[in-house]
């Protein structure tokens, strides 16, 4: 899994989140999906903004401004869900996607110590045309957040194959 390391930034997403910019290694992520309608089933875990439908797999979605403690943001019709390379999937609720743009068109100014929760925050990137905050996806979540999300997955993707049965009866 990337780590946020010098050695997966060739390539870096970036994206808002309110009025702040923030980038991913491209490593990261799997795709990048438009807002979309989210499935929300009873007893969705807070952490869980919703379900998506993705070809079939079930992809919940989290909340990048609460996985970083901020004020909750209105999302738009411009928000995406950047789906992560996890296995189960996880998708994140950012703001627009600017761009992917090349590691080495910013200059890297690495955050000593622990300055965000779990050492998310890896650096702050900064080029001629702004700044942006350097995520490192793999310490946005706890092992045990982690482990559950899995957990909730397998049952998800189980409830949805079993609709998907169904569905295929009714035709």
């Amino acid at each position: 899994m990337s780590d946020g390391s010098q050695t997966d930034l060739h390539a870096l997403v970036t994206f808002r989140l309110g009025d702040e910019s923030f980038a991913l290694p491209v490593a990261a992520v799997r795709e990048v999906v438009p807002i979309a309608q989210l499935a929300r089933p009873p007893q969705l875990p807070a952490l869980i903004e919703g379900i998506l439908n993705l070809r079939g797999v079930a992809v919940p979605v989290l909340r990048l401004d609460r996985l970083l403690g901020q004020t909750e943001i209105a999302f738009g019709l411009e928000a995406s869900i950047l789906v992560m390379r996890d296995q189960p999937p996880l998708g994140l609720l950012v703001g627009p996607v600017d761009a992917v743009r090349a590691g080495d068109s910013f200059q890297h100014l690495p955050m000593e110590g622990d300055n965000s929760f779990n050492g998310s925050l890896v650096a702050e990137l900064v080029s001629a045309t702004g700044s942006a905050h350097l995520l490192s996806w793999p310490h946005l979540l706890l092992e045990a957040e982690r482990d559950r999300l899995a957990e909730f997955c397998a049952r998800t993707q189980a409830r949805l194959a079993e609709t998907q049965v169904a569905d295929t009866w009714e035709a």
